[in-house]
């Protein structure tokens, strides 16, 4: 894990408590949108979990947070989608 890498999931994580970080923010510490931080957090993850075993102990915490953080933040974005879909059939 290079140390771009590493800033982009602390500062995710960091966030996430928050509701996840504001379009300011991300762009003075990224040069990027919150839609293109979200991509390059999950691109990273997906990434480095082939290579787990080989990171220290510290970045292996930290990807395991960010494992749990992306799947916490699809399921939510799966439910959200559902309820959608449900109030749709609703007013039909």
């Amino acid at each position: 894990m290079d140390t771009f890498e590493r800033g982009v999931l602390q500062f995710v994580l960091a966030w996430a408590p928050y509701g996840g970080p504001r379009e300011d923010d991300v762009w003075v510490q990224f040069g990027m949108t919150v839609e293109q931080l979200g991509a390059r957090f999950a691109k990273i993850v997906a990434g480095l979990l082939p290579r787990v075993r080989a990171l220290p102990n510290a970045d292996r915490c930290l990807l395991q947070r960010a494992c749990v953080h992306l799947r916490q933040s699809r399921s939510d974005a799966e439910s959200l989608s559902q309820g959608r879909d449900l109030a749709g059939d609703e007013g039909a």
